[in-house]
């Protein structure tokens, strides 16, 4: 060690210097390595134990305020209201619908027969296949035609039960009549056989040649074959 001492002692001034300046730079970075390791240390500690108390401190005023809940167990069942019809979780189209609602209401018995014309939503319920949906459509395309002349009318509703109507009859019809030779061109065309082809054609062979006498006036016109005069005669008046 002294031989090492004596060596750096003879060594020229420019080069003591050098290695000096070394050995502080060896030194500061020692103790920065030291200090740091340490202030890593102790504020991993401090995080650890700040968390750990604040976990405990809301584990504990979760117990308090709130109060484990028992378990809901939910039950898949099929449900049939009186309007409204389910089954294993999708809705039932409208024809369906009808057919589970009418299933469980009260009905008449074969033989038993209602009056089309004067019955109303309640009483059609009461015929088996017809429910609130079909009931309703009954009502308004009565109410659209004028009154009902035929039970075949029934086959102009679609998806109507053609079963139902051997339960229903039309006794006296007394229809609404249409006055084929005042009426508009778009009063005309509300009534369900007469469209606007040929509520025009009427327009316009009152224009040329007059008041209408009789349908068949109309039969020259391509939109009033003999079926269709047939079907709307008992609704005119001339």
């Amino acid at each position: 060690m002294r031989n090492v001492f004596r060596e750096f002692l003879y060594l020229r001034k420019s080069d003591r210097k050098v290695i000096l300046s070394l050995l502080c730079v060896i030194v500061v970075a020692l103790g920065v390595i030291f200090f740091a390791s340490g202030n890593e240390q102790s504020n991993g500690l401090v995080a650890a134990d700040t968390l750990s108390v604040k976990r405990d401190y809301k584990d504990s005023f979760r117990q308090k305020s709130y109060p484990e809940r028992p378990k809901t167990v939910y039950v898949r069942t099929k449900v049939v209201y009186r309007d409204t019809a389910y089954q294993r979780g999708r809705a039932l189209h409208r024809e369906e619908h009808d057919s589970a609602v009418a299933h469980y209401q009260v009905k008449i018995k074969p033989g038993e027969h209602i009056m089309l014309n004067t019955a109303d939503t309640t009483q059609l319920k009461m015929i088996p296949g017809i429910g609130s949906y079909f009931a309703r459509k009954v009502v308004q395309y009565g109410e659209r035609l004028g009154g009902y002349v035929s039970v075949d009318q029934l086959d102009e509703i679609e998806g109507f039960p053609l079963d139902a109507k051997e339960y229903l009859v039309v006794q006296d019809a007394h229809p609404h009549l249409l006055n084929v030779n005042q009426l508009s061109l778009n009063e005309l065309r509300k009534h369900p056989y007469i469209n606007y082809y040929r509520a025009r054609a009427i327009t316009d062979y009152r224009r040329l040649h007059g008041p209408l006498k009789s349908l068949q006036d109309l039969r020259l016109s391509k939109d009033f074959p003999p079926e269709v005069i047939e079907r709307l005669s008992p609704y005119v008046a001339y």
